[in-house]
């Protein structure tokens, strides 16, 4: 009598064993392929990480405010002046200056008159 009752545990163990292994293996089988992107963000747009919609750019290009050296490429510099110790306010300051110039001013490429 608890030569069945050993052989009919072992075979239950066996069977949640088995199915414990085989649903890895079914679950990798279902994963979806990775498809198009439905829509791609138009001219002037970027995809938004959060929201996942296409917004507008909010800052125009501009070339970069904070440069480094070749000889300690960790250190921005903001006109030659290292940001760091006590050049940090010199450094604030003239970030601020060049953001206030803004976008340098496009000219008009055609020429026009008054009658």
């Amino acid at each position: 009598m608890t030569s069945s009752f050993a052989v009919r545990r072992q075979f239950v163990i066996g069977a949640f064993l088995v199915a414990a292994a085989a649903a890895p293996v079914a679950a990798a089988h279902h994963i979806p392929q990775a498809g198009n992107p439905l829509a791609e963000c138009s001219s002037g747009e970027e995809s938004d990480t959060f929201t996942t919609t296409c917004v507008p750019y909010l800052v125009p290009t501009s070339p970069p405010v904070f440069t480094t050296t070749a000889a300690n490429p960790d250190v921005p510099e903001v006109d030659g002046i290292p940001c760091i110790g006590h050049n940090a306010g010199g450094c604030i300051g003239l970030a601020e200056d060049a953001q206030m110039e803004g976008p340098p001013a496009q000219p008009r490429v055609t020429i026009s008159s008054s009658p």
